[in-house]
């Protein structure tokens, strides 16, 4: 090792790629033991993992009882991924109780959030519809402060959601 690297310990500088984020509870860190083949194995893991595992498990046993449907499986076929559906919502539930997490209650949170009227802020808009809207919104606000009419583009007098406007291809 060389006088120059000796001042830069490792620890202090290994690459952040290798090291746990932490955030708030979702990073505390959690052991799961059990018995395998070759004797007693520990997984170090955090509360989110655990989530995401959960999260993976209902919904591929949630796809698995779709698939018996849609692809009308009958005897054998069905009946093995009707079981397996079952094992992983069992397993699945261990590991809920194990963290106190609730997926079903966090699917309907998802629901409601998406469900909820979307804003107009939206990232998504086209640029030019989003400019156009934010003017308007602009004059309005200035209409109100001053009392009196702001001009818009010119001296027509037509309003922004007025029916010329309809197919315009402009969303307002």
């Amino acid at each position: 090792m060389s006088e120059e690297n000796r001042g830069l310990p490792r620890e202090k500088f290994e690459p952040v790629a290798v090291q746990p984020i932490e955030l708030e509870v979702l990073g505390t860190e959690l052991t799961i033991c059990f018995q395998a083949v070759n004797g007693p194995c520990e997984i170090r893991t955090c509360y989110g993992d655990i989530c995401k595992i959960v999260n993976t498990l209902r919904d591929y046993a949630r796809i698995l009882r779709m698939v018996c449907e849609e692809w009308n499986l009958q005897g054998y076929h069905r009946a093995i991924y009707e079981a397996h559906a079952d094992k992983l919502e069992k397993i699945s539930k261990k590991y809920q109780a194990g963290i106190g997490y609730d997926y079903d209650k966090a699917v309907e949170k998802c629901r409601k959030n998406r469900a909820k009227k979307q804003r107009d802020s939206d990232v998504g808009g086209e640029a030019m519809a989003m400019a156009l809207l934010m003017a308007q919104r602009a004059a309005q606000s200035g209409e109100k402060r001053t009392g009196h009419q702001a001009r818009q583009g010119g001296c027509s007098g037509k309003q922004p959601n007025s029916a010329s406007d309809e197919g315009s291809g402009v969303v307002v």
